[in-house]
């Protein structure tokens, strides 16, 4: 009877851990499934170690990318092409960060009852949020040149235009040695860090508006040099006597230079991380490049010139134009997506308050220095930088901001490497680009 009783014992805690075991494995396969297609050894979604299906097209359904036995076919136009190329990425996966790298999961057309079977064998389709017609605009206004240009929906988080120069056409890809340098690989956009020069400057005014209680009511003066203990502030001119709003207006890096000497080194510190601008992010799975902000020695120069975006500060593209969105979108960064209809997570980087007035002295810049009529929109908000890099280099060139209008809720960012001067430059740029999106917004 004993007997009896332990084998019934036996039996039934075997059936309990079978039973486990089993739950176990469901609850992998469900939490982790997707993940276990997407290896090479799969031969029914890769040949060769390569995806061998799945289609990507842009937001207004335009095919951009088509994987069918292994083989790749993209866009007829080459401008579609060349432009589209970081945000798709190339069959070889030498381009990081591009929809048939990231979304291999929803390449294969996986799902949880059906694994990736489909009737047609022609695995999945990702909408990007991305217009080709934007994105050929957009490499059309970089003129060849190396650099970065992207737009956001600021409400929705949708990346609608994301393009990164050099690039190749993807369906004549050049023999690139090893010892290349010109980084025609790298998502500029996303994968790489800039100096930002005086765009910097609204992150040392955020902190200024949040930490300084008579900002607003002080009389600032530039004489065109700042002598500090260690090194001199040079500015662009005597700008005289102004308030702060002329100051940014007027990009003075004396009086920025000042304010981050006052805030201190920490409070700087704290804000370029608050602002999301030393550490990257993540966009749809996909980590961004980090930046960089040292914190130079207490009433130094290189402190003062940190604040007015020179020392060794670096910025992402993609960072300014979250914070660019989070400043329109009343102190929220929207969660940003490559996907239409996709959604990230939202956060809150400053007080709506301080957004209010951030916004008002952008626009205020473009009213006073870069002239309301360079741009389609009606209530543009924008600043510009010329980032020097040395060396004898020529400056990086900077343009960023957004649209206040609900019915164009556009935020944007343009970075010409070695472009000249901010606005002149990348601020071109960008009012031909804004350009194209009022035309595809009013179609």
């Amino acid at each position: 009877m004993k007997k009896i009783k332990f084998r019934t014992c036996s039996v039934f805690l075997l059936v309990l851990l079978l039973m486990a075991g089993i739950g176990i494995f469901i609850f992998k396969m469900f939490t982790s499934g997707g993940q276990w297609v997407v290896f090479p050894s799969n031969g029914n979604v890769f040949q060769n170690g390569r995806l061998s299906v799945g289609t990507v097209i842009d937001r207004d359904g335009v095919t951009l990318a088509k994987i069918s036995e292994g083989k790749v076919t993209y866009a007829e136009d080459e401008a579609v092409r060349r432009s589209t190329l970081h945000i798709v990425g190339d069959y070889e996966g030498n381009v990081a960060g591009g929809a048939l790298s990231i979304f291999r999961k929803e390449l294969t057309g996986y799902d949880f009852i059906n694994g990736v079977y489909s009737y047609s064998g022609s695995g999945g389709e990702v909408r990007l949020s991305v217009s080709s017609e934007l994105n050929r605009a957009a490499y059309s206004a970089l003129s060849g040149r190396n650099g970065a240009v992207c737009v956001m929906n600021y409400e929705t988080g949708e990346i609608l235009c994301m393009v990164s120069s050099p690039n190749f056409d993807p369906e004549n890809p050049p023999l690139i040695s090893e010892d290349d340098t010109s980084g025609v690989y790298i998502n500029r956009a996303i994968g790489a860090s800039y100096t930002p020069g005086s765009v910097y400057k609204l992150v040392t005014l955020t902190a200024a508006v949040e930490k300084i209680d008579d900002l607003f009511e002080r009389n600032f003066h530039c004489d065109g040099t700042m002598e500090l203990g260690d090194g001199t502030i040079v500015c662009t001119a005597a700008h005289g006597d102004m308030k702060i709003e002329d100051a940014l207006a007027k990009s003075c890096n004396c009086v920025f230079a000042s304010l981050a000497i006052e805030l201190g080194g920490d409070i700087m510190a704290e804000y370029a991380e608050k602002m999301g601008f030393t550490d990257g992010f993540y966009i749809d799975g996909y980590k961004t490049a980090d930046g960089r902000f040292d914190i130079g020695e207490e009433g130094s120069a290189n402190l003062g010139w940190s604040g007015a975006g020179q020392f060794n500060d670096l910025i992402s593209p993609i960072s300014m134009l979250r914070y660019c969105a989070a400043i329109a979108n009343s102190g929220t960064a929207p969660g940003i997506t490559m996907l239409k209809n996709g959604k990230g997570s939202n956060e809150r980087v400053i007080s709506q308050s301080t957004a209010e007035k951030l916004g008002d002295m952008m626009n205020y810049c473009v009213y006073l220095t870069y002239g309301k009529d360079n741009f389609p929109f009606d209530d543009v908000c924008a600043k510009s930088g010329t980032a020097e890099v040395g060396g004898g280099a020529k400056p990086h060139s900077w343009f960023t901001g957004f649209v206040r209008d609900e019915d164009y809720p556009i935020a944007f960012t343009v970075v010409i490497e070695n472009g000249g001067w901010g606005f002149s430059q990348a601020g071109a740029a960008a009012s031909d680009v804004l350009y194209a999106v009022k035309e595809y917004f009013d179609c």
